[in-house]
């Protein structure tokens, strides 16, 4: 069954392994430290993603991240569909965009944050996180916009079906030219 799985992402497009991929990433940079240094009184710490007073954003940012993949995972494994087709992407966009906002929420909240405590600083499972959301986002753009533009060239293409002729068959005695004469 999972070898079955793993066939079937291999097979998908360049794009949707680049969306997957990037947030997959970002995913497993909300476990990694997003800030630590040196707090008053000398005590060296350091927060992943879920610590410090960060940390329900940082839960939510996990949260839609693994939202965005079961949408595709669901579906490789054999299981149902979690959205309609027609609406993968833009869910995705949407998802990728929320939790985009909400890093660089998180980053700009923390950079003033170790401005005013200068011994702390921002380690790099923020940065990890922030750069597989944004790319996240941006393949989701590029699968969305695409998919709008394959649903406007089904609208405005016409085929056209081979016109039949209503003229009866022809018979199959050959033609008598000796009565025009």
């Amino acid at each position: 069954m999972p070898n079955r799985a793993v066939k079937k992402f291999m097979a998908l497009d360049l794009e949707e392994k680049i969306l997957n991929g990037a947030s997959l990433v970002a995913f497993i940079s909300v476990f990694f430290p997003w800030v630590g240094g040196e707090w008053l009184g000398g005590k060296v710490i350091t927060y992943s993603g879920l610590g410090f007073f960060t940390s329900f954003i940082g839960l939510t940012v996990l949260l839609l991240h693994l939202y965005i993949l079961l949408i595709t995972f669901i579906p490789l494994t054999s299981g149902p569909f979690i959205v309609k087709q027609r609406n993968k992407d833009l869910v995705r966009l949407l998802v990728a965009l929320l939790a985009t906002l909400l890093t660089a929420a998180v980053w700009s909240v923390l950079t003033k944050f170790t401005f005013e405590f200068s011994r702390l600083q921002i380690h790099f499972g923020l940065y990890g996180t922030l750069v597989g959301s944004v790319v996240c986002t941006l393949y989701a753009f590029l699968r969305y916009k695409e998919d709008n533009r394959a649903s406007v060239q089904e609208i405005f293409t016409h085929t056209e079906k081979p016109q039949q002729s209503h003229q009866p068959p022809p018979s199959m005695e050959p033609e008598n030219h000796a009565k025009y004469r």
